[in-house]
């Protein structure tokens, strides 16, 4: 049934699809259907026909934040990758769900506009990093906000300010809630060219120095306790390497889980609960995942 409906609006789909090709931690069993809408009005019949039967759904950017269950997801994933507009007027900037966080920032540099500079490198989505309120080297993606573009969870169109988006450390409103993050506008400063291409190539090379990028992760595990570096307590507590399956805590960085190749979802879960159990144990101080598990 719900094949036919993709095929009938054109929308591209691949059928029992092994979600670690969707996720930077390269885990999770299969999904019913992956699909990427390529505009507005299929994606709104889409979510309309999903609810009207019954069918279960997860919105998905670059998976750079998410991991997926062994079992896989009885439903329909959808990408937002179709959703890569961008725009500009004077120092207004407009970027879709689907654009990565690093070019965004890449085309406002080359542009002399200053604001969203720490987004370099980080490897999800301006979709994703609005849901989780991304943030990195003292900047997070909502400071720069003037408004949101979505769908509700009925699949109409709306629009909404940075003041009702509830935005928090690592929060949103959009959180716990099927609405599908079209893209935003942001407000940015003219800055010299050159400052801001040297603050993002130094944000780059730190990056490579202290993060394991050679291996799959979901980047950064843990959320900042108040007070302190999740990373520090984990180092502390003599967690680096520390393993499960697959899965260890990062050598380089104590605040990544890394896949050393065959973690499942479940090794990862499993030691995440342990490094933040022990860090309780021996600091006093819990350390919640930052990571989201479907």
């Amino acid at each position: 049934m719900i094949e036919n409906f993709l095929i009938e609006n054109k929308i591209k789909y691949l059928k029992d699809e092994s979600l670690k090709k969707h996720t930077t931690f390269k885990v999770g069993g299969k999904a019913d259907f992956v699909v990427s809408p390529s505009n507005l009005s299929v994606l709104s019949k889409l979510i309309k026909y999903l609810n009207e039967n019954g069918i279960k759904y997860y919105f998905l950017g670059n998976g750079s934040n998410v991991i997926f269950n062994d079992q896989g997801f009885k439903g329909v994933i959808i990408k937002s990758q179709g959703f890569n507009d961008c725009s500009f007027d004077g120092t207004k900037a407009y970027f879709g769900a689907g654009v990565s966080m690093t070019y965004a920032a890449k085309l406002c540099g080359e542009k002399g506009l200053s604001g969203i500079e720490f987004c370099y490198g980080i490897p999800g989505n301006i979709g994703g990093g609005i849901f989780m309120n991304a943030g990195a080297y003292g900047g997070e993606i909502s400071q720069n906000i003037v408004y949101v573009k979505y769908l509700d969870e009925n699949g109409d169109p709306q629009t909404i300010c940075k003041a009702d988006c509830n935005f928090g450390y690592r929060h949103s409103c959009f959180m716990g809630k099927k609405r599908f993050i079209l893209g935003a506008e942001f407000e940015l400063t003219p800055k010299p060219k050159d400052e801001i291409i040297s603050f993002m190539e130094d944000i780059m090379k730190r990056r490579i120095e202290k993060q394991p990028l050679d291996k799959p992760s979901a980047g950064s595990s843990f959320k900042r306790p108040e007070g302190y570096f999740a990373a520090a307590l984990i180092d502390e507590c003599g967690l680096k390497g520390k393993s499960i399956g697959g899965a260890s805590v990062s050598e380089k960085h104590a605040g990544f889980i890394v896949n050393n190749g065959g973690a499942t979802c479940r090794d990862i879960v499993r030691l995440a609960d342990l490094v933040s159990d022990t860090v309780y144990k021996e600091k006093g101080v819990r350390i919640e995942k930052e990571m989201i598990i479907v």
